[in-house]
């Protein structure tokens, strides 16, 4: 049997390999010059300990990820910590223990300080606590890039030749931080998957963990280019003689898939950027990541087969979650119909009615369809076969969901702009044609599902073992669908008899009132009952009640249809308030090209409206710089001292959406 080289070594037939986990066997004993042989002492210990580093930063996550499941199972009981009564003046009463009060004190005071964004510039709208987690992460990677790196340089002949080889630690230092951009690999594919194990373990919805999955990224890209520069400067500068060294190394097939690698993973890095994605467009992004990716995976298997053990958990966990997906498509679409023996797969067949504005439109999208109903909150993939098959939408289900039997109603409010929404109300509008040219139905389409996804904002029977909480939504625009089903469904729930709850809505017209014109009435009607504690606050932010006198007097009109009631248009120097003399809790203020004070709507409810023995809860959707208020000014109204002092409506928790219609 022949011996091949290996690094610089050639075996004979008196060699003995020593195994090396994740390298090339060793060749013992060396017949080098000293020098070489010292090297190669060197590199073998680097690389184990880069193994093992590698194999300790994995221990790190599962201890870090062990720690998170501890600190959920700890949180305390609902139904223990904070037993909710409703008493006889309907005012829910509850007694904190020294236990909870302390959790809710340490929690208000981590959120004062890690909710607020930071280095917007850099990362975006993210809290400082992703940051943080990104930061400790990269720290870690720093730390132990360098640790264990044998810092000599050795000058050792060429044989046959005057000419000298330079080696130095930079091999070793180059493999380390090549084996740790292995290891982070099956993690960034985690953080990117819906089906995410993650998600299952920790709690947190997976789009949230999509920031670190793109800075991972960028830092495995970062460490593949030094991994790539470093040999690169060895096998053609530091290695004699030049270029015949160099040659032979890159001709290799090892390195050619290693190039290939590198090509793919420069493709993936560049064109994640947000202006890169704005010039070709999200879908091209999306489906050019998945292919790019994978054929990465499978180029790092072929460029260092020895630690395939990482791609082949990469590309598991890739299938898992694909297959998943599939899976949760079949069961909601594949069955019976209507109790006939017509059975198979059944797309939903959705009403689409579209609403027109200067902004592009709003679609509003319904239909029943027959499956298992999804958690307040939650939200779809939706795919539209009538436009195409390869690609699908996450949006979130603006209606409340009915108990089995009845068939769960689905309503969506979409925003149109570019891209499969445009489409979206090209077809509402019959702008579109078939195959046969002519135009396609504009009031309905088939609509594929899969899902849910995302976390419940109120359990499937809230009144039984759960406390209640203050509660303030806020919406812009169509984020209006996460905040409508959370207020119908706790208004009309035993469990927040007496708990104040404050709607607030931000559009620019008054007319986009009409994409709920509906539930927006029944709302009102609750509003001026006693049992729930509502009241409703609509802000219009590119109007003044002047402007719009049409919208008032519809509103007039719709209203006294249900009371006698008069809107009495408020001036003030900045914007306009109206409101109704039989229903003080429905209010709407004209902004006239300015915002609300997220600041000032928080701080007012906390003060005013919430109640001290509830937590608070504020759940909100809207634009991204929204998202950035509202974190700003969740954040300073947590009070840790308050809390431990047993006032707990300032143990504020914010929960935000931007994944808007």
């Amino acid at each position: 049997m022949a011996h091949v080289p290996r690094h610089i070594q050639m075996a004979e037939d008196t060699s003995i390999l020593e195994p090396h986990w994740g390298y090339v066997e060793r060749v013992l004993p060396c017949t080098n010059d000293p020098g070489s042989c010292e090297y190669l002492d060197a590199v073998y210990w680097m690389h184990d300990v880069s193994m093992l580093y590698s194999f300790i930063m994995w221990a790190v996550i599962g201890g870090v990820l062990a720690v998170v499941v501890v600190f959920r199972t700890m949180k305390p009981n609902p139904r223990g910590a904070s037993q909710i009564s409703i008493s006889e003046k309907n005012k829910p009463v509850s007694n904190e223990s020294a236990y909870s009060r302390a959790w809710a004190g340490v929690r208000s005071f981590l959120r004062r300080r890690l909710l607020p964004e930071g280095l917007v510039s850099v990362f975006g709208h993210v809290s400082r606590l992703q940051i943080l987690i990104l930061s400790i992460m990269v720290a870690y990677l720093l730390v132990f890039s360098f640790v264990g790196i044998v810092y000599k340089t050795w000058i050792t002949p060429v044989k046959n030749s005057n000419l000298h080889n330079r080696r130095s630690g930079i091999g070793g230092f180059s493999d380390r931080i090549g084996v740790l951009a292995y290891a982070l690999t099956p993690l960034t594919v985690a953080l990117s998957t819906r089906e995410s194990i993650l998600t299952l373990v920790t709690g947190i919805p997976y789009q949230s963990l999509n920031f670190l999955h793109r800075w991972l990224g960028r830092v495995i890209y970062i460490q593949a280019a030094f991994h790539t520069f470093g040999w690169t400067l060895i096998e053609a500068n530091f290695y004699q003689p030049q270029p015949k060294v160099y040659r032979e190394f890159i001709g290799q097939l090892y390195m050619i898939w290693g190039c290939i690698a590198m090509l793919l993973l420069s493709f993936l890095f560049f064109f994640s950027f947000q202006r890169a994605i704005r010039w070709t467009g999200h879908e091209f992004f999306r489906k050019s990541h998945y292919v790019v990716a994978m054929i990465y995976l499978g180029a790092c298997w072929g460029h260092w087969n020895q630690l395939a053990c990482w791609m082949i958990a990469s590309l598991g966990i890739w299938g898992l979650d694909r297959g998943i997906r599939f899976l949760r498509t079949l069961l909601i679409h594949v069955g019976y119909v209507n109790g006939s023996r017509d059975f198979g797969f059944h797309s939903a067949q959705s009403s689409i009615e579209y609403f027109d504005d200067p902004d592009g439109g709003v679609v509003r999208m319904e239909f029943k369809h027959n499956h298992e109903a999804w958690e307040v909150g939650q939200h779809f993939f939706l795919c539209f076969p009538a436009l195409t098959i390869w690609q699908s939408h996450p949006l979130t289900v603006a209606s409340v969901p009915e108990p089995h039997p009845d068939l769960p109603h689905h309503t969506y409010i979409i925003r149109c702009r570019s891209g499969e929404t445009k489409r979206l109300k090209e077809l509402a509008l019959g702008d579109i044609n078939g195959r046969d040219g002519a135009p396609l139905s504009s009031t309905t389409t088939p609509v594929i599902l899969c899902g849910p996804y995302g976390t419940a904002l109120l359990p499937s029977h809230p009144n039984t073992g759960h406390g209640a909480s203050n509660i303030l939504a806020i919406a812009g625009g169509t984020g209006i669908s996460i905040t409508l089903p959370l207020v119908l469904a706790a208004t009309s729930s035993p469990a927040f008899t007496g708990v104040p709850i404050d709607f607030v809505w931000m559009i620019r017209r008054s007319s986009n009132k009409k994409w709920i014109a509906a539930e927006l009435e029944e709302l009102k009607r609750r509003s001026r009952t006693e049992k729930p504690d509502l009241r409703i606050h609509i802000y219009i932010t590119q109007e003044s009640s002047e402007s719009d006198k049409t919208e008032l007097a519809e509103d007039r009109d719709s209203t006294s249809k249900t009371a006698n009631e008069m809107i009495e248009p408020v001036s003030n120097s900045c914007c306009s308030s109206s409101s109704t003399s039989s229903n003080p809790n429905y209010n709407i203020t004209y902004m006239d090209a300015q915002h609300p004070s997220l600041g000032s709507i928080v701080s007012n409810f906390l003060e005013s409206r919430a109640q001290s023995k509830l937590k608070t809860r504020v759940v909100a959707s809207g634009p991204q710089s929204m998202g950035a208020d509202l974190r700003s000014a969740v954040a300073r109204a947590n009070d840790g001292s308050k809390v431990w002092k047993g006032d707990m409506r300032w143990d504020v928790e914010l929960e935000w959406d931007d994944r808007m219609g």
